[in-house]
C-alpha cells in the first residue's frame, strides 16, 4: 500500500510502499494492513511505525486525521518527523521551555493550559522517537 503524509508545511512522505502502518489513535495504537476497510480516524500525537520492504521508518507525528481508502493511506498531521531528523538537544530544550511554561498553570486556565500541555506531550514525543530509532536499521 502507498503512504502519503501531509502538513501544513506540505508533504513529508509520498507514495512510499508501505507493508504496515502503526498509529497513534485518540484511543490507542492503531494499525493499518494492506487490504484494510475504508476508514478515516482522529489521530493524537505519538509514534508513527511505517514498516517498508526496506527497513522500519519511525516518525514522530501530532494529531490531525488518518484516511484509508483502497490501497492508499493518507496522513494528514501538524507536524512530521523522522526520527533521524530530530535533533535531541533541541527538543530537550524545547520541552524544558514547554514545561516552564505549563508548571503555573491549572486546567482551570482553560485553552492557555491545553496549548502548553500539548506543547509538553508533542517534545516528549520527539524525544521519545529520537531514542527510538536509534534502534532501527
Amino acid at each position: 500500500m502507498k503512504l502519503d503524509v501531509v502538513t501544513p508545511h506540505g508533504a513529508v512522505v509520498t507514495d512510499l510502499e508501505a507493508t504496515d502502518v502503526t498509529l497513534p489513535g485518540f484511543l490507542g495504537e492503531m494499525g493499518i494492513l494492506p487490504g484494510h476497510v475504508a476508514m478515516m480516524a482522529g489521530l493524537g500525537v505519538g509514534p508513527m511505525l511505517v514498516q517498508t520492504e526496506k527497513g522500519p521508518q519511525l516518525y514522530a507525528i501530532c494529531g490531525g486525521f488518518v484516511e484509508v481508502l483502497e490501497e492508499k493511506v493518507r496522513v494528514l498531521t501538524e507536524t512530521c518527523e523522522r526520527h533521524d531528523q530530530i535533533d535531541p538537544e533541541k527538543a530537550q530544550a524545547k520541552l524544558a521551555k514547554a514545561t516552564e511554561r505549563l508548571e503555573p498553570l491549572s486546567p482551570a486556565d482553560g485553552e492557555t493550559y491545553q496549548v502548553a500541555h500539548d506543547s509538553v506531550k508533542k517534545h516528549e514525543n520527539r524525544i521519545k522517537v529520537a531514542e527510538e530509532g536509534k534502534g532501527l536499521v
